[in-house]
């Protein structure tokens, strides 16, 4: 999957559009092989679960990986975006909560 968002983001670069930061709206189209992502990391447009066991629908994009440290910039906050914890990613305190 991380060869699809690194291609994602080449081909943004290549139109000459900015790929979209972390926190900012994003929706992401297709599905698999042909999804398109508009966000520098992932764009989160799904339900995920909260710490506090709250469900939300982000669509924001993410910023890296988190799930071996758990540590992000300040702002943001080490959120598990699916069934795998080492997939999680930093989003905005926003999000989830502190």
């Amino acid at each position: 999957m991380s060869r699809l968002l690194v291609l994602s983001a080449l081909l943004v670069t290549a139109l000459g559009c900015d790929p979209l930061e972390v926190g900012e709206a994003c929706q992401a189209t297709g599905s698999g092989f042909t999804r398109q992502d508009p966000c520098a990391e992932m764009c989160v447009d799904w339900a995920i679960t909260c710490p506090d066991g709250g469900t939300v629908t982000p669509d924001l994009c993410s910023g890296a990986l988190c799930g071996t440290t758990g540590v992000c910039p300040a702002g943001q906050s080490c959120v598990q975006i699916d069934s795998f914890a080492t997939n999680s990613r930093c989003l905005p305190d926003v999000v989830c909560g502190p």
